[in-house]
């Protein structure tokens, strides 16, 4: 027991011995900047949380997950096992797996001494300045900082661990505990929370952000996505077909080249006329007499025209594109639509409110057939999410309870027929009010009432006549 109070008196001098020589080197920083830093890009995107953990919690009870940076501050504040995961996770579950984004990578130095963090710290980190440091109680974890976040595609997780791996052997070989079970994927002790011993975890501002490839290329690592191979002759590549316009477009731009072409596009219209000539496959001397024709009628000199049909490549014309031949004709084509004079948006709008008809339809036509389906069973049946599903289906029942007044209005003189008689044949000979049983509507009755009310709806009215008034249920359940 002296033993281990000596070593705990030993650790808790080396933090004191830590902190005097960091405060006089660097400036602390708060746990919210820090945070913002290496975790801002998280909290921007509504589909992820912070992922952190509370090591000595009951078990079911560790892993925490948090919206915003300050909840799962004021949660770790005074505990002396809480840790966070400094990355973005699918589905907000904690594994190298499922990891998206990071912007930042982590070096753990166990056991470092006052005198051994001078050293470091007199050698500019070997090289390898980072951007914070935090002292953690028995170590310090050096943080470099990324300028943008990284999405972490399988390609970029080889080359995140190789940097991580390289710059944990740069320490060892100075001879730091550099942990080599930890990787790009681990918790780390939250800063603003206690240590084991209970003293502050705190971060210092050391050096500055850095690029990825940056960072890469100090360990000797090129950062760059690697190309697929390219094995020749495995396979025969077919050549591109060339697409090919209409004629009637050749004829159409005769015509609207005369009409519509101002000064400035006289020369390149002609260009344009030359390539489309060869997408249509016009014999060059008809495109050589179209093109002479219409300079004589634009008042282009016919050296110029004779120019634009000797620039003009034959295999090159086959691809331009239409955006480009507008800009060199000066105007733009005369578009069909099938929109019928609605904009994009009017139109795009008009397709989804088509859609969400056809799917409410679809749903509806459902219930009406099988009204005890539920949800689940629409969705199999129909092939949709759960969802929209769900939606579709309490618009039914919406649409129901809407006509539910109008209907017990018109079934009232029936089921006061019901309760009279039901009144006569009871043993007490007391009748139940006509307000309740007027919500059954008669069978057979106007419109098809009892069709247009669901069979659920028809239960439960049942079933709330017969625990209400028991002795007369009897005599109505039919």
């Amino acid at each position: 027991m002296a033993m281990e109070h000596h070593g705990q008196g030993l650790i808790f001098w080396s933090f004191y011995d830590i902190t005097v020589t960091l405060q006089a080197r660097y400036a602390s920083v708060s746990p919210c900047h820090f945070y913002d830093e290496i975790l801002g890009h998280i909290e921007d995107e509504p589909d992820f949380q912070l992922c952190a953990m509370h090591a000595q919690a009951k078990k079911g009870q560790r892993m925490r997950r948090y919206d915003d940076v300050m909840d799962m501050l004021l949660d770790a504040g005074t505990r002396r096992d809480a840790y966070v995961y400094p990355a973005a996770y699918y589905h907000s579950y904690a594994l190298e797996a499922l990891l998206q984004s990071t912007s930042c990578l982590y070096i753990d130095l166990d056991h470092v001494a006052a005198k051994q963090l001078r050293r470091l710290c007199d050698a500019d980190f070997f090289g390898h300045r980072p951007t914070y440091l935090v002292n953690s109680g028995n170590g310090v974890h050096l943080v470099y900082v990324l300028q943008e976040p990284v999405q972490t595609y399988a390609w970029a997780k080889k080359l995140l661990k190789r940097i991580h791996h390289a710059l944990l052997k740069v320490f060892r070989r100075h001879r730091f505990d550099a942990d080599l079970t930890t990787g790009i994927s681990h918790a780390y002790r939250i800063v603003g929370s206690l240590t084991k011993l209970g003293q502050v975890c705190r971060a210092y501002c050391v050096g500055t952000h850095m690029t990825i490839a940056a960072l890469a290329q100090s360990v000797g690592v090129t950062w760059a996505r690697p190309q697929k191979a390219i094995h020749p002759g495995t396979k025969s590549v077919r050549p591109a077909v060339a697409p090919h316009a209409k004629r009637g477009f050749y004829a159409y731009l005769v015509e609207k080249i005369s009409e519509r072409t101002q000064e400035g596009h006289r020369y390149t219209a002609l260009f344009a006329l030359t390539c489309v000539g060869y997408k249509c496959g016009i014999a060059l001397e008809a495109i050589s007499e179209d093109v002479m024709h219409l300079a004589a009628v634009l008042g282009l000199p016919q050296r110029e025209a004779k120019h634009a049909l000797e620039v003009c490549n034959p295999e090159k014309a086959r691809t331009v594109r239409a955006a480009t031949l507008e800009n060199w004709l000066g105007w733009s084509f005369d578009r069909k639509t099938k929109r019928n004079g609605r904009t994009r948006r009017e139109h795009l709008a008009k397709v989804a409110a088509d859609r969400t008809a056809a799917s409410r339809r679809r749903v509806w036509a459902c219930l009406k057939e099988a009204p005890m389906a539920t949800i689940s069973e629409l969705a199999r049946k129909l092939s949709i999410t759960r969802r929209t599903a769900a939606k579709y289906f309490h618009e039914w029942m919406d649409r129901l309870l809407d006509r539910v007044p109008a209907q017990m209005a018109a079934s009232e003189p029936v089921a006061s027929a019901r309760t009279a008689k039901a009144a006569k044949t009871s043993d007490a000979g007391i009748a139940s009010p006509a307000s309740f049983i007027a919500y059954i509507p008669a069978p057979g009755g106007e419109h098809g009432s009892v069709h247009s009310l669901t069979s659920t709806f028809l239960l439960l009215c049942r079933w709330l006549y017969a625990t209400l008034y028991p002795e007369t249920s009897t005599s109505t359940s039919h």
